[in-house]
């Protein structure tokens, strides 16, 4: 008898999250699921998942589901440097009652540089914005993405945020090849309120996002194809 007559070959599981994934299964066979059972069935075969926020109003409800599974995920934060002291205040308070294991990340360029340079935020819908926008916001995130090479891009977007974000769903394709999962993606605003005042958690709404300005706009990241 050979010496390999017995060896059975050892084949490795095919990766959950890829962009060959079939992801309208999932979105079919989650409609209707509770966030926290969509959190933990991603969390349970992702291989290196992280979040991504931008602490915006009620953003503590899906870090406060997210940590309660997993409360050592990498919780990446671009911090452009245009936040209000009220934020950056709950910033801290957030980071420090949930324990996040948070991972910033800044441009380049610092907000009093850009100021000094070109004069502060342009307006909305030029080109210049969009050389604002890339340069706080997506270089930074680009970098963090290159960098963590995540497969899991947890995010806690919602359906009814904006034409854009409806359009989208539980999971969808990302940039940098990762799968977006977005527990919450169909909840209400009311729900994620309810959320947030029935577990005591701090919440922020004096916030600013100076590449987008407005709730319906987008600000770029999720437009990303690559």
């Amino acid at each position: 008898m050979g010496p390999n007559a017995n060896t059975q070959s050892i084949v490795a599981p095919e990766r959950a999250f890829h962009h060959g994934a079939d992801l309208e299964a999932l979105n079919d066979r989650f409609k209707g699921a509770l966030p926290s059972e969509i959190m933990r069935y991603t969390l349970e075969r992702a291989e290196n998942p992280v979040v991504f926020t931008n602490f915006r109003p009620l953003a503590v409800a899906f870090l406060h589901l997210v940590t309660r599974i997993k409360p050592d995920i990498p919780v990446v934060w671009v911090d452009h440097g245009y936040n209000t002291p009220e934020t950056y205040r709950h910033i801290d308070r957030v980071i420090k009652e949930l324990d996040l294991n948070l991972v910033t990340y800044a441009p380049k360029m610092s907000a009093a540089h850009y100021d000094a340079v070109y004069n502060g935020i342009p307006a909305f819908d030029t080109p210049e914005h969009d050389f604002f926008s890339r340069t706080v916001k997506l270089e930074p995130f680009n970098r963090a993405m290159q960098e963590l090479k995540p497969d899991v891009w947890l995010n806690g977007i919602r359906h009814d945020q904006n034409t854009h974000r409806g359009n989208l769903d539980v999971f969808t394709q990302g940039s940098h090849g990762t799968v977006r999962v977005a527990p919450m993606f169909h909840l209400r605003k009311v729900d994620v309120e309810k959320y947030v005042h029935e577990n005591g958690l701090p919440d922020n709404d004096i916030y600013f996002d100076p590449t987008k300005g407005e709730e319906h706009r987008e600000c770029g990241i999720f437009l990303q194809k690559k």
